[in-house]
């Protein structure tokens, strides 16, 4: 990994770290700037992509452990599938 790499990795950290602890303060300015910011390029938006995908996955094994943390995100993505796919998506929501 090249210096440059390694900066725009910790700019990545950095900033979802920050959209993480704005998410928990219920300050949806901030994380629409931090969005703003991770957005400039596609480099830099899929680096915050990986780096939340990390801090996340972090999170999750600590509360919950690694196979609590699995069947979590495996529960997550199998219902929102079925969501994605639902012909009024609002009627789970009433």
């Amino acid at each position: 990994m090249s210096t440059l790499e390694r900066r725009e990795a910790a700019k990545a950290n950095q900033r979802a770290a920050a959209f993480a602890r704005f998410h928990l303060l219920g300050d949806a300015e901030a994380m629409q700037l931090v969005l703003s910011e991770s957005g400039k390029s596609d480099y830099a938006h899929l680096a915050f992509v990986t780096a939340l995908a990390s801090i996340a996955g972090t999170v999750a094994t600590r509360s919950m452990g690694r196979d609590g943390a699995l069947d979590y995100l495996q529960n997550l993505a199998a219902q929102s599938a079925v969501l994605s796919e639902a012909a009024d998506i609002d009627r789970f929501f009433d």
